[in-house]
């Protein structure tokens, strides 16, 4: 059961297509379920990389909603004000 725990804080580099341009490139995946944004090694393009309960996905900036966008999960989960 521990392995299973280890294993799964890990983060990890993963291979895939860009959403863009289609080249494989790499992403490094955090341990966490926490989207983050990578870069295609063939056309530089910013897309978001998320973890899912098995695997991941990829998507690009324009068709990600807020909850999977790095910047936008940033604003809306933090920096209320609370009166």
């Amino acid at each position: 059961m521990m392995e299973i725990l280890d294993r799964v804080k890990q983060a990890s580099v993963e291979i895939t297509p860009c959403p863009y341009c289609g080249d494989r490139t790499s992403v490094e995946l955090p341990a966490d379920y926490r989207p983050v944004y990578a870069y295609c090694d063939g056309c530089g393009k910013k897309f978001i990389a998320e973890r899912l309960a098995e695997g991941f996905h990829v998507l690009t900036i324009e068709e990600a909603p807020c909850c999977s966008d790095p910047d936008c999960r940033d604003i809306e989960m933090g920096g209320y004000d609370e009166e």
